[in-house]
């Protein structure tokens, strides 16, 4: 406050000196002490109670400025500090994100080739494969043309077997041997017995294409006898060499049809089978094995 004061007064004696065109301070500092005594006191007192009531206050504001001023520092200081720290994370993060990046393009390339070089081994083993399926495919076709030749020879000396030793008045239709008598037309008993001498038995039909087979071969203006009968049982329809049940049949429309108990004994005529009187004298067909 002094200072202040002071300088206040350096100012008033200043002007006050000017105006009364007296001499400066510097020459005369003496004389303006004495003149100053009284008139510069009294003029500077205001302003010295003034200055000396709010000084308190310009010191406190100053020091709460300075305060102020020193919170926000620190305050900048500490967000500086922060904001370097993010920007030291961001530079780490974006390091890590690169080697990552770095990383995966080399996992990529490393997969690739291996990619690459998987592909061309299974290249490798198709082909191989695909040779080695061509060199077993011309062995089997070799094995089938070897075999074919085996089965031909083999089909040669069977059917010269067959006519060595098939009986006379047989011959094959289908699967199996068969004699068709066209000449002698005997009841059911008495063809059973010619066929017995022939060395084989009233014929039974295995299935239809056998039954097509036979039929092409016959007189269809003439009846002939099977096999069939159901004299054991009515409607039980049997074959005679073996006791069985037929394996195939085909009626007539309205067949079987018993008019009379003689009527036990099946016959062909027609494409079709009929339950005939046993008899009656019809041609008949035998076959040669006991099946």
């Amino acid at each position: 406050m002094l200072r202040l004061s002071a300088v206040i007064l350096n100012v008033l004696l200043v002007s006050h000196g000017s105006l009364a065109g007296t001499a400066t301070i510097e020459s005369q500092p003496k004389d303006m002490e004495a003149q100053c005594n009284g008139y510069c006191f009294s003029t500077l007192r205001p302003v010295m109670q003034y200055v000396a009531v709010h000084q308190d206050k310009w010191n406190t504001c100053t020091e709460i400025i300075a305060n102020e001023t020193v919170k926000d520092q620190n305050q900048l200081s500490v967000q500086l500090d922060a904001l370097k720290a993010d920007v030291s994370n961001i530079k780490a993060s974006q390091l890590s994100k690169d080697d990552k990046l770095d990383r995966i393009e080399r996992e990529q390339l490393a997969m690739q080739e291996s990619l690459k070089t998987i592909n061309r081994d299974l290249t490798g083993k198709l082909d191989r494969t695909k040779s080695q399926l061509e060199a077993i495919k011309s062995t089997m076709e070799s094995m089938k043309a070897q075999m074919d030749g085996y089965l031909s020879a083999i089909n040669e000396v069977q059917s010269t077997l067959d006519k060595k030793c098939l009986q006379p008045g047989f011959e094959k239709i289908g699967d199996r041997y068969f004699h068709i008598e066209e000449d002698v037309e005997l009841n059911w008993l008495d063809a059973q017995a010619s066929c017995r001498r022939m060395g084989g038995h009233l014929a039974s039909i295995k299935n239809k294409q056998e039954f097509d087979a036979i039929v092409e071969k016959l007189d269809s203006s003439k009846k002939y006898f099977l096999g069939i009968n159901d004299r054991t049982k009515i409607g039980d329809f049997v074959s005679a060499v073996s006791g069985k049940r037929c394996l195939y049949l085909k009626w007539s429309p309205g067949e079987p049809d018993h008019s009379n108990d003689r009527e036990r004994c099946v016959s062909i005529a027609r494409s079709h089978m009929y339950v005939s009187n046993c008899t009656y004298q019809k041609r008949f067909i035998c076959q040669l094995d006991a099946s």
